[in-house]
């Protein structure tokens, strides 16, 4: 035999002391890897509903602030009505948000006289979620005294509002979203409509 030659080969021992490092070293990486990819699905998840209820807001806001009518809040879905300043040829702009069993939050418009109601209802928002025992929808019509939206005893609005109140979950994501918007435009408390084209169902 050669000097330095060693056919002895492992033990039994070794072989189990080397796979239990191992698998402890394969156990804390994949541990590594999946909090790592969850850790990136969540910030995603965060990033698409706060880009949903971003864009939202800013479609809503848009709209909302210079409605000429606004509608009373109808349930099952849960949907209202409002109609923005006459168009160029004079026609009622008519909108209807609703929100759907399945969590979409749609934004439908059309023009009356020419149509009864929506056709299509594009969709703004998806995993919308009503917030236990709270309406998504609340309207305060000029004069009145919203209690539950936050203000005041003695506070009396001059202006229609309309409160948007639910939640919206993306993955394991959940936002709330709680924002009033005022309609300055033709809704006060001297100049209210109460009738419009955009006729309620």
């Amino acid at each position: 035999m050669a000097a330095g030659d060693n056919d002895e080969g492992f033990s039994l021992m070794e072989l189990v002391i080397t796979l239990s490092i191992m698998s402890v070293v394969t156990l804390m990486l994949v541990s590594a890897t999946v909090e790592i990819y969850s850790g990136t699905k969540a910030i995603d998840n965060t990033a698409e509903a706060r880009d949903q209820l971003d864009n939202s807001f800013r479609r809503l806001d848009r709209e909302l602030r210079y409605a000429r009518w606004i509608g009373q809040v109808k349930t099952a879905p849960y949907r209202f009505r409002y109609e923005l300043p006459k168009a160029a040829d004079g026609k009622s702009q008519c909108r209807e948000l609703s929100l759907a069993a399945d969590g979409v939050l749609s934004l439908a418009a059309w023009k009356d006289p020419d149509a009864t109601g929506p056709t299509s209802r594009p969709a703004i928002a998806s995993g919308v979620t009503q917030i236990s025992g709270v309406a998504p929808f609340a309207v305060y019509y000029a004069g009145a005294a919203p209690a539950s939206a936050g203000m005041g005893s003695s506070y009396v609005n001059d202006f229609v509002q309309t409160r948007l109140q639910f939640t919206v979950k993306v993955g394991k994501v959940t936002l709330p979203f709680d924002s009033i918007y005022t309609a300055q435009n033709n809704t006060d408390r001297a100049t209210a409509v109460s009738e419009s084209d955009c006729k309620e169902l």
